[in-house]
């Protein structure tokens, strides 16, 4: 493709033209820099050795030019650039710069050098634009560079360059200015293995001397490195006059100048030589100073640098001389005018120190200075800082503000800029700004955009874009995002700044979260608040309670605010608890909310963050320095970091293995290993095994420097990590559940073994792969092992539910016993204390000498992990939450509420953190600090809700639970429970007695209140139906379904029970029995009977094998006439799950609302169904909470599962969440009255929503 044509797409798909991008392409560069190649004549030599280089067959794969600053490093890089891309040669090129936001890191690099690789060539764009249009290569766009790299250049480029002859050139320009260390260090990395990698890639680099760099470049070897300060004086002396000559010519002067007849003499260009010593930028300054618009007077600018040059005694031979010419323009020596100064400082300070260039118009509103008095001193300055036509002022080279921050070389305290001052005048500044706009819906945005996502809101209010750039101008939007950055390196103790904090704190904070969502900058909130309690660590005040309340509040609801800015009002506040400074602070601000909260938090629980893996995550494990951790699944893992939560980095590939102590990760797709550091960029080292079988499981021990892998073919490999020698290989691998692992010493390798009549456990020396022990082989096999955290131990359970213990060093047998479960197994770190788990138990075992022994049996369901920390606190994770367990003093001591599987589990080491991964792709991370664990929780009910009923005035409230327990509460005007006999203390023990005699004995699964609430009826798995009194709770009388019990349903003169084989009906006066209606075709799971008991509507889930995941399944309605005991009508094929079924007063339509908040009409008339909410029918129906007109129920997202509340305004026609409960909420249970809604919840709590009396506008 000829340059001409260049930037017309081969392939143009929309995946391509949408990559993340920055815009520095060398010609970007020339056009915001003003900048461009070599002058004609200077550079010969070396240019000449570049291009031999790049096109020639040299063995080196990276031309790496270093220099000083100043010496002319991009001017070279840009003409290489230039020169290559007429050749046909330039793949890409990135040149960063410190002032862009996009080119200040790394975090766009890759994707901007494989958009350019689509411009380049066609194939190229044909292979990454599939990789774009799939999941991962998609995903990628958003991840670390190493994962960019990987999905958008290696993997689809590989086979297609293998057969090229021709090279392709890659230009990076100043990676020194990339901001962080390890991100500079990524894009080497990433750019060695490039070129490795992708042999027809050469990479040219420029840089200052960077001391990392030149380590890691003398250790990997293979790259040509040239210095730029190296070339001999009288070449760059030579290079230099070239170039003055000719800008200080007449004809140049007159370009600029036509009236002027004056040119530089000899005598001056040799000054000039002379100055300049090796650096291009004192040339290029130069030029810029003597042709000074303002001055418009070459010869005088000048005469004015010969003076200066007369002052200074020795040679002019360094920048600092240089720049403090420039500076007397603006500050003369000597000056006594603090008002000049302290403009000059200020301008010139913030233009440093800004985060991001501004234009000088937000730079006033900034630093308070007129924009006329800005332009003042930019005037003086033009040789050393760019004006251009978007008045966005730029420093030509760092050098500048180099001089300008060093104390030792800026001698002058009127020239030099002190950085703190200036951060906190800065900062100080941002405080003003946001303390006096940031106010509540900042936007004004009404009904219903204020409930709908930020994007849904702006476009239903129809506010453009520059209507959100006046409302949130410029100036407000930095101060938002970068007034940490200031406060940071400012004066804390500075009695202005403090007191800006102060009132941004207490007064802004919240209406400072709703603007960075609307600007797409929450990220930057966790940081800033970090930050703030960093400095503030040492005091104890109202400032620090509150910023540690925010932190808890931007990590909990993050999601929820970054989808919606005003739902910090509508769903975060109400959420937050009512103990927290926060909440009291600023609950005003909820007072416009549709609902009002009752039995929310009160303090905020253990929990740091909930993330997302991604995927299900089957192994969770922390450093030994408790700083970081892993979650892992198939295809991906992800390093956290264990205080915040954060994502450190992820790493690409099918299988994983992370080292103890976190040195190195190893990777696998198909039959190659490769190591990664925890920042997720490849160390380099790679193991590929000759078998055609791929990789299916891997071990890793940074303790004896060894790593395993387990192959398809059942052949496991043992190899020395540090030189990727093969060490041994061994057959046997296999099993239904098959495991691969070192003992955390790495002394032992063990492995799952199979023959076609046995499975068992191999267990191998760690370092030389020699055979210790077959760990008792057996046909029924061993499903699942664990080391213990010192090594002495290796323990297993097996398909026979028995459990065995060895010594892991001579693989000796400590114990086995039978009957203890096989659905969970963990071990303590010192081998002292295992714990098994079935369906219904958890049971805890202890070594004695030359057995193991029974300590324990927990009750409980569905464990589905198990973990010990190194003080024997057992943490147990149901479906419920995650208990913890002191088995020094036998006792649970607390519930970490979160539902769902979680399928791994640990602690870390210093035992202040539990992190658990889950099979939805939700990784939670909890800090444990607070939790007691030397005595039990507080009493209360700690088991979860099962089931609500709310009676139809919405006075009384019924809740079933996990343990079989019934309680009655009255709603009105708070939530109370009430105790049948309460008052009667004397019958204390007797109420007891008799409430556990009426309790049911299973989990309570079904409720419903009669229409006139004066009886409500439950009923437990076991089939138990209870009829109770509504007004008082008093038991009215016991029933017994046929089957296993799944709803339950009160008219005014019937009962009726679905179970798992039809629908049985009673009569309420004598719970005489009716009849039933046998379903035995499929699974009958809710009913629902018309007020005047003529109708019964039931539904039955037509089960797939898919159900058993949570999928969605199809349900069957049919409508049953009571009377003559028949089927009237049958709705099939409704995709939903059925919550709730309600018949309009009339009989004439069923109204079905699904789990996820949908409704259906069913017409009992013509047999029709119409999908979605009708206003019309919504208000008629008894349970569906009105507020002024506006119906409003319960809904769960179907991709977040995340549980909300909708209200269908009369003036939108979809329904708008004016409500969303936090995410970590596990809500087990819901019902809907005419006046509020209860939620229950996992950990025993009940929360209601109730609807305000007054309008709320």
């Amino acid at each position: 493709m000829s340059r001409n044509n260049s930037h017309v797409f081969h392939v143009q798909t929309q995946s391509i033209i949408s990559l993340p991008r920055a815009e520095a392409v060398f010609n970007d560069y020339q056009t915001k820099k003003k900048s461009g190649p070599c002058f004609e004549g200077t550079r010969v030599a070396l240019l000449r050795e570049m291009a031999d280089w790049a096109t020639g067959p040299d063995e080196s794969r990276m031309y790496i030019l270093s220099g000083l600053a100043g010496i002319g490093k991009s001017t070279v890089a840009y003409t290489i650039a230039s020169r290559a891309a007429d050749l046909n040669l330039l793949g890409a090129s990135f040149f960063f710069s410190r002032d862009e936001a996009d080119r200040n890191n790394s975090k766009r690099f890759f994707t901007t050098i494989a958009y350019q690789l689509c411009v380049y060539n066609e194939r190229f764009a044909k292979a990454i634009g599939d990789v774009l249009k799939t999941e991962r290569g998609s995903a990628a766009t958003t991840k670390d560079p190493q994962d960019q790299l990987q999905a958008l250049i290696l993997n689809p480029l590989r086979s297609i360059v293998q057969s090229r002859t021709r090279p392709i050139v890659v230009v990076v320009d100043a990676l020194d200015e990339c901001d962080e260390d390890d991100e500079r260090g990524s894009v080497v990395k990433g750019l060695t293995q490039l070129v490795r990698e992708l042999p027809p890639f050469k990479v040219i680099l420029t840089t200052r001397p960077q001391p990392y760099l030149d380590r890691f470049l003398y250790s990997s070897g293979g790259h040509k490195i040239f210095r730029l300060q190296d070339i001999e004086d009288k070449v760059v002396d030579g290079d230099i006059r070239l170039y003055l000559n000719h800008s200080l010519s007449l004809e140049a002067v007159q370009e600029r100048y036509p009236q002027r007849q004056w040119c530089a003499s000899a005598e001056e260009i040799d000054s000039l030589v002379r100055a300049a010593g090796r650096l291009f930028i004192i040339a290029s300054t130069a030029i810029r100073y003597i042709f000074d618009k303002t001055a418009s007077n070459p010869a005088a600018q000048m005469q004015k640098l010969l003076r200066a040059f007369a002052r200074y005694l020795t040679p002019f031979k360094d920048l600092d001389h240089f720049y403090i010419i420039i500076l007397r323009n603006i500050v003369p020596e000597n000056c006594d005018n603090d008002d000049i100064v302290s403009r000059y400082q200020s301008v010139v300070g913030a233009i440093i120190f800004v985060q991001r260039p501004l234009p000088v118009s937000t730079l006033a509103h900034l630093i308070n200075i007129d924009v006329d008095d800005i332009h003042a001193v930019l005037d003086h300055l033009q040789s050393v800082i760019l004006l251009d036509g978007d008045d966005v002022p730029r420093i030509y080279h760092k050098s500048f503000p180099d001089f300008l921050t060093d104390q030792a070389r800026c001698e002058d305290p009127r020239l030099r800029i002190d950085t703190r001052i200036c951060h906190t005048q800065i900062a100080t500044r941002c405080f003003e700004i946001m303390n006096k706009r940031l106010k509540r819906n900042i936007l004004g945005l009404g009904n219903p955009a204020r409930f709908m996502s930020n994007e849904d809101g702006l476009k239903e209010n129809g506010i453009t874009d520059e209507q959100l750039q006046e409302r949130i101008p410029q100036q407000l939007r930095y101060a938002s995002v970068y007034w940490v950055n200031h406060l940071e390196v400012a004066n804390i103790e500075d009695e202005a700044l403090m007191n800006g904090l102060e009132m941004f704190v207490h007064e802004h904070m919240l209406y400072w979260l709703e603007v960075l969502s609307l600007i797409r900058k929450l990220d930057s909130a966790h940081h800033a608040i970090r930050v703030v309690l960093k400095l503030l660590n040492s005091t104890s005040s109202d400032l620090q309670k509150l910023l540690s309340d925010a932190l808890h509040f931007i990590e909990k609801f993050y999601g929820v605010i970054k989808r919606s800015a005003l739902h910090t009002y509508h769903s975060a506040l109400p959420f937050t608890p009512t103990n927290s400074l926060l909440y009291r602070r600023y609950i005003k601000d909820a007072a416009h909310n549709i609902c009002t909260i009752e039995g929310g938090p009160e303090n905020w629980d253990a929990l740091v963050a909930n993330m997302s893996h991604g995927g299900p995550v089957d192994i969770i494990k922390f450093s030994l320095a408790s700083t970081l951790f892993v979650s892992c699944s198939q295809r991906k893992l992800k390093i956290w970091d264990a205080v915040t939560g954060t994502p450190i980095s992820t790493i690409p590939g099918h299988r994983f293995t992370v080292a103890n102590d976190f040195s190195t990760v190893a990777s696998s797709e198909d039959k190659t290993i490769t190591f990664y550091n925890v920042n997720g960029s490849a160390m380099g080292t790679m193991i590929t095994t000759s078998s055609t079988s791929t990789i299916h499981k891997l071990a890793l021990s940074s303790e004896s420097s060894r790593v395993a892998a387990a192959l398809d073919d059942g052949t496991v490999w043992l190899w020395d990590s540090g030189n990727a020698r093969l060490i041994d290989r061994f057959d046997g691998f296999g099993g239904y559940w098959p495991r691969l692992q070192f003992s955390p010493t790495g002394t032992r390798l063990a492995f799952t073994a199979h023959t076609s009549s046995a499975i068992g456990i191999e267990l191998r020396d760690g370092i030389s792969g020699e055979f210790v022990a077959d760990l008792q082989r057996g046909s029924n096999g061993h499903r699942y092992f664990e080391f213990s955290g010192d090594g002495s131990r290796i323990a297993s359970v097996s398909d026979d539910d028995s459990l065995t213990m060895w010594n892991s060093e001579s693989g000796a047998l400590i114990g086995t016993l039978t009957d203890v479960g096989r659905y969970g197994l963990t071990i303590s770190a010192n081998g002292s204390l295992l714990a098994t788990a079935d369906y219904v138990q958890v049971k805890l075992w202890t070594e004695k000498r030359d057995h193991l022994a029974q300590i324990k049996v927990l009750e409980l369901r569905d464990a589905c992990s198990m973990a010990f920390s190194l003080d024997n606190i057992l943490a147990i994770a149901t479906r419920y939450g995650i208990k913890l367990y002191n088995v020094k003093t036998r006792s649970f001591i607390h519930t970490l509420p979160f539902g769902g599987m979680s399928n791994a589990m640990a602690f870390s080491p210093d035992c202040t953190r539990l992190a658990a991964g889950y099979d939805d792709g939700n990784v939670n991370l909890w800090d444990i600090r607070g939790i007691n664990t030397s005595r039990p929780p507080s009493k209360g009910n700690a088991t979860a809700v099962t089931g609500l009923t709310l009676s139809r005035d919405c006075s009384r409230l019924v809740c079933g639970f996990e343990d079989g327990r019934v309680e009655l509460w009255e709603t009105s005007p708070t939530k109370r429970r009430i105790d049948p006999l309460a008052l009667r203390s004397k019958m204390e023990a007797i109420f007891f007695r008799i409430f556990h005699q009426s309790r049911h004995t299973e989990p309570v699964r079904a409720l419903g209140f009669d229409p006139d609430g004066r009886l409500f009826v439950s009923g437990s798995e076991d089939g138990t139906i209870k009829l109770w009194n509504g007004g008082d709770g008093v038991l009215r009388g016991t029933l017994k379904a046929p089957g296993r019990l799944q709803a339950v349903a009160l008219s005014n003169g019937v009962l009726a029970a679905a179970w798992n084989g039809g629908v049985t009906l009673w009569g309420l006066d004598t719970l005489s029995f009716i009849h039933t209606f046998a379903r035995s075709d499929d699974r009958v799971v809710k009913v629902s009977i018309a007020e005047n008991s003529a109708l019964i509507a039931v539904v039955n889930d037509v089960s797939t094998f898919a159900d058993i995941w949570g999928n969605t399944v199809r349900s069957v309605v049919s409508l049953l006439d009571v009377m003559n005991h028949t089927t009237v009508a049958t709705f099939d094929d409704i995709p939903y799950r059925i919550h709730t079924m309600t018949f309009l007063p009339d009989n004439s339509q069923l109204v079905v609302q699904s789990d996820k908040g949908i409704f259906l009409s069913l017409n009992l008339v013509n047999k029709h169904v119409m999908k979605g909410p009708t206003l019309e029918h919504l208000i008629r129906l008894p349970n569906i909470p009105i507020w002024h007109g506006v119906p409003i129920w319960h809904c769960q997202d179907k991709d977040s599962e995340q549980h909300y509340f909708a209200a269908l305004l009369s003036q939108h026609k979809n329904p708008v969440p004016v409500l969303w409960t936090p995410r970590d909420l596990h809500v087990t249970a819901w019902t809907q009255g005419s006046s509020m809604i209860a939620v229950g919840c996992g950990d025993g709590r009940v929360i209601l929503l109730r609807l305000p009396t007054s309008l709320v506008s």
